[in-house]
C-alpha cells in the first residue's frame, strides 16, 4: 500500500511540474510605442552614429545619410535594415544602445517615414 502512495506522490509532483512549465512564456520584443520619423528621431541618431566625417557624410563615396533623400535608396532596397537591424554590422566602430536600436526598429516597422 505504501508503494502505491509513493507512485501517486511522484505522479502528482510530475503533473504539477508539467502544469507550471507550460505557463512559461518567451518574452517578445516590445511593440513600438513610438513612431519615429527621419526628422523626429532618426536624423539625430544617424548624424551621431553614421554620417560623420569618413562615413556616410557624402564625401566618402559610400552614401550620403545627411539627408533623407541621400538615405532613401538604402531604405528602399533594404540595405539599411539588413546592415543596421538584421546583421548589426553598422554603424561600424560603434554599438547601438537598446533605445537606439529600438528607435531604428520602430522607424523600420513604420515604413521609414520622413516626417
Amino acid at each position: 500500500m505504501l508503494q502505491k502512495f509513493k507512485y501517486l506522490g511522484f505522479a502528482l509532483a510530475f503533473l504539477l511540474t508539467c502544469t507550471f512549465c507550460t505557463r512559461d512564456t518567451v518574452e517578445e520584443p516590445d511593440s513600438c510605442t513610438i513612431a519615429p520619423t527621419y526628422t523626429e528621431g532618426a536624423r539625430a541618431l544617424i548624424a551621431n552614429k553614421c554620417s560623420f566625417s569618413g562615413c556616410h557624410d557624402g564625401a566618402s563615396g559610400v552614401g550620403n545619410y545627411t539627408t533623407f533623400q541621400g538615405l532613401q535608396r538604402n531604405l528602399e532596397n533594404g540595405a539599411f535594415k539588413r546592415e543596421v537591424l538584421d546583421a548589426r554590422t553598422m554603424p561600424q566602430g560603434s554599438t547601438l544602445t537598446a533605445a537606439e536600436y529600438d528607435l531604428f526598429r520602430c522607424w523600420a516597422e513604420n515604413g521609414f517615414p520622413e516626417n
